[in-house]
């Protein structure tokens, strides 16, 4: 549960609390060798940069120590609304052998998200390497090394996560294979890349016939479990792998400020989780600490945790609730044909159930149901005269909507159809389904069913 987390201990300022004034830009110094090593997995031309760097630092003289460097209006504006755009910015600067540009970009950066300890880093170690008397290191204590060290390289992965992101355009044309039918009453989708450190929300533009239509409308940083994803027990430090859905949007006023500006819950454990022993709780979609602007990215209890400013724009969205969340270890793209083509093959085994609700023969029915079926700890023969009391002879009723099938492939391959009820007062809310299919000597076969 979110609420035991503690807000993330912060060893830079940790640091600058126990040492001398003397000896605190020792440290950022040391910041900026463990992040010239970090620059050698990002590309070639910053690899040359980066050795062009360490020649100029050994053959010509340190540029005049200043304060900031002036950009014109138009570039300050241009780059001061994304603190991510501006780390790229900087390194592109470094990469064109351009130090003052670097410097003064960093110096916006450092304005502008003050609590954006990656961007205080940055400017830092570019202000001692520009000066014509850098800080030398001196020996670092003993006890302070692992602490050190450790927040180093998370600031170095969160570098290269930042600036190894997929460009948005890479994935124009394409969907999360996991996503394979959405209705136009399903606004968004959401998919989630540990491997990445990313959020990608989608605006669902699907037409209700023919393959998915989805426009990225955002795509954000994020952290994950300080173990990485997979979870498996309450309190292991994983966050949950799998198609999870929005339950409710809690305001940051209502929440303590380890959440930020405000969450999105999740329906950690769902329905498949339950079935293979799962535990814990409360994950969520969520902010940051006042104090910070960002997490590391393997850094919480489990939830995905975002920057306010992203985490609002979140929020302010409406209609929210049961929105499909896939989180994975790497999403997998593929064409909207492709996921058609995939729910086509799917699509047979959901109508004949359908139809056989619909139907008055109960032998029919109950074949399109496993014997591993479970609801509550209770199997299929507990819940059977329930299910089949309130399901058959619906003929004379309106047919079940499909919301959205989404399908999750782990040790086994599972399909989650959400559907709705039309069969109700418009002054009646919404009634929904949740099915888990899976597969069973090739044929498809219900293992859950209830409500959202």
């Amino acid at each position: 549960m979110n609420l035991k987390e503690a807000p993330p201990f912060d060893a830079l300022n940790h640091a600058q609390q126990k040492t001398p004034p003397s000896r605190r830009w020792a440290w950022i110094a040391l910041g900026m060798t463990l992040l010239a090593m970090c620059a050698w997995f990002f590309s070639a031309p910053l690899v040359s940069s980066v050795r062009e760097q360490a020649q100029d630092l050994n053959s010509k003289q340190a540029m005049p120590f200043r304060l900031e460097f002036e950009l014109n209006d138009e570039q300050v504006i241009a780059a001061s609304h994304d603190p991510e755009h501006l780390v790229r910015q900087i390194y592109a600067a470094l990469g064109d052998g351009d130090r003052a540009k670097a410097l003064a970009l960093a110096g916006v950066l450092a304005r502008q998200f003050p609590t954006f300890q990656l961007g205080q880093l940055l400017y830092a170690d570019l202000l001692n390497i520009s000066t014509n008397a850098p800080v030398a290191l001196p020996e670092v204590e003993e006890q302070d090394k692992p602490s050190l060290t450790r927040r180093l390289n998370e600031l170095i992965l969160e570098s290269k996560r930042r600036l190894n992101r997929p460009n948005a355009h890479s994935l124009q044309g394409r969907v999360p294979s996991a996503l394979l039918n959405l209705s136009p009453q399903q606004a968004y989708v959401a998919a989630v890349d540990a491997s990445q450190s990313r959020l990608y929300w989608f605006e669902n533009q699907s037409s209700g016939h023919g393959p998915v239509q989805l426009k990225l409308v955002r795509e954000s940083y994020i952290s994950v479990g300080l173990n990485g994803v997979g979870k498996q027990l309450e309190g292991d430090g994983k966050t949950p792998t799998g198609i999870y859905f929005v339950q409710k949007n809690l305001p940051g006023e209502t929440l303590p400020d380890l959440f930020g500006i405000g969450a999105l819950t999740l329906n950690y454990p769902n329905a498949l989780d339950l079935m293979n022993k799962k535990t814990g709780s409360g994950i969520w979609l969520h902010g940051t600490p006042s104090a910070q602007y960002a997490r590391a990215p393997e850094s919480t209890d489990g939830c995905v945790v975002l920057a306010n400013p992203e985490m609002g724009q979140l929020l302010n969205l409406s209609g929210l609730r049961m929105t499909p969340v896939i989180i994975a270890e790497k999403i997998d793209w593929v064409t909207p044909v492709e996921s058609a083509e995939a729910f086509n093959a799917f699509k047979p085994s959901l109508d004949a159930w359908l139809a056989a609700r619909n139907g008055t023969d109960a032998d029919a029915l109950k074949r399109h149901y496993s014997e591993r079926f479970e609801r509550d700890d209770m199997g299929l023969n507990q819940w059977w005269p329930r299910m089949a009391q309130t399901t058959l002879g619906h003929h004379v009723s309106k047919p079940l909507e499909l919301i959205s099938a989404l399908q999750w492939k782990d040790s086994a391959q599972t399909m989650v159809v959400t559907l709705k009820d039309p069969n109700h007062k418009a002054s009646v809310p919404p009634q929904y389904l949740r099915t888990y299919w899976q597969k069973e000597a090739g044929q498809w076969k219900l293992v859950f069913q209830g409500p959202t």
